[in-house]
């Protein structure tokens, strides 16, 4: 198929002085997703190493690497990766060569994985395990999956997985896994090998009940669609409760229509719990709603310490600012969050926190805020993403590596997922029958 009429026309300019009217290539990347070759040989595989080393080394937003000695990392994975001895594993070496810089953002995705992230499907099991008091607890476990329908339920306590004791697996997984920004975003590399399985294979699970029964289900690989979700319930009457699933632009108009219809509430409750994140500038837009005026809103970093320019215009400048809305929410609100909110979300609830408009509840965050503009095609099929920028939150504070604590810490117990409670968001529903109704924050009205 040939090129659209626009991109052919962009090419000679970009070609010419991309490094003018695109620095950080973002429209680049676009035309790349036309021309790079799906071919994994001997030379394919020496490009994607290249590309990829070379990238980070030229482009990633820390120009230390955050303490790695990044030269030293590709001569040490250069042969790893090269030699690997097959396609998967040529993959699984290098993304594990980007996890040396211990950052969650800063990954290589396989073909097959970067194919289903653009058409928004996973090959998940549906499966959530949390480790507490020493014990692998399902939690989170999605309603629709093969899992629920055999009978694996939240509150139940994973004994073993493919014959092997689970908590040997787990530990044998988590020395595999790749770097991660913090503890907790390594053990959602495990969980997210916990729900992967190679096509025609099954998974063995060893359960026990609450009562101390014990049953044995087996998963097959399968691959679904998995669009991004809202929705939105009213509590008690006039609190409004919202949860969604990632902060995807597909799903803005819904969400936006959530808060549209809130005005009149008494309080509203943004589930942030498992939010994985995704595009900051809509959750920019989201925190607008509950501001009035101009209010600085992050401070963002790049490699150069420059705005992010395109063809000469700032699509994202260092100082962002919240363009308050005119008729702001001035309900009482609430934020929940958990080790699985990361990215966006966390930009949500510490700049929300950090502004004194929300009060936090639950467990402190993944520590994974750092952000990418899109994914670098490669030769071969697969996909880079690593860190282009770095945020501070209106009151300086870092989240990388830290995560957001919240202002109530309510950890997750045993006890409530087996009685299937849920104690953070009744703590966050008890605070907010006692709130009146908020003025909200206006520039030079911060904490």
């Amino acid at each position: 198929m040939p090129l659209p009429r626009l991109v052919l026309l962009l090419v000679p300019l970009l070609l010419s002085a991309c490094a003018a009217v695109d620095p950080h290539r973002i429209l680049t990347r676009q035309i790349d997703r036309l021309t790079v070759s799906s071919t994994l040989d001997a030379h394919h595989r020496e490009a994607a190493f290249d590309q990829v080393w070379q990238t980070i080394n030229d482009s990633y937003v820390d120009p230390g690497f955050n303490g790695v000695d990044w030269a030293a990392v590709g001569q040490r994975y250069r042969p790893l990766v090269l030699n690997a001895p097959d396609d998967a594993g040529f993959w699984a070496e290098l993304d594990h060569m980007t996890g040396e810089l211990n950052d969650a953002h800063t990954r290589v995705e396989s073909p097959a994985r970067y194919a289903q992230i653009k058409h928004d499907k996973s090959a998940s099991l549906g499966l959530g395990v949390d480790e507490i008091d020493g014990h692998l607890i399902m939690h989170g476990i999605s309603g629709v999956s093969q899992a629920a329908l055999l009978g694996v339920r939240t509150g139940q306590e994973l004994i073993g997985i493919d014959g092997q004791d689970a908590h040997t697996w787990w530990q044998q997984q988590r020395a595999q896994v790749r770097g991660g920004s913090t503890s907790w975003s390594r053990d959602a590399y495990v969980l997210r090998a916990l729900n992967s399985l190679p096509a025609g294979k099954v998974r063995t699970l060893e359960l026990a009940r609450p009562d101390g029964t014990r049953f044995s289900v087996e998963l097959t690989d399968e691959e679904a669609a998995a669009p991004p979700w809202v929705y939105a319930h009213t509590l008690n009457g006039n609190l409004v409760y919202v949860r969604f699933s990632a902060f995807d632009r597909q799903i803005k108009p819904e969400l936006m229509k959530v808060l549209d219809h809130a005005d009149k509430a008494r309080g509203m409750v943004i589930d942030l719990r498992g939010n994985g994140g995704g595009d900051g500038l809509m959750a920019m837009d989201l925190l607008s709603r509950f501001v009035k005026g101009e209010i600085k809103g992050a401070q963002v970093i790049t490699r150069d310490q420059q705005p992010v320019r395109l063809f000469g215009f700032s699509l994202l400048d260092t100082h962002p600012v919240l363009q308050g809305d005119a008729h702001p929410l001035t309900l009482p609100l609430a934020l929940l969050v958990d080790r699985h909110s990361a990215s966006a979300a966390e930009l949500v609830a510490g700049a929300a926190q950090s502004l004194g408009r929300a009060k936090v509840f639950g467990e402190t965050t993944c520590g994974c805020l750092l952000g990418f503009f899109d994914y670098d095609p490669l030769p071969g099929g697969g996909a880079l993403a690593f860190s282009e920028i770095d945020i501070r939150l209106p009151n300086g504070d870092r989240i990388e590596g830290r995560g957001v604590v919240p202002d109530v810490v309510v950890t997750v117990t045993r006890t409530a997922l087996e009685e299937g409670a849920d104690p953070a968001l009744q703590s966050a529903l008890d605070w907010l029958k006692t709130q009146p109704a908020l003025t909200p924050p206006t520039a030079g009205n911060t904490r």
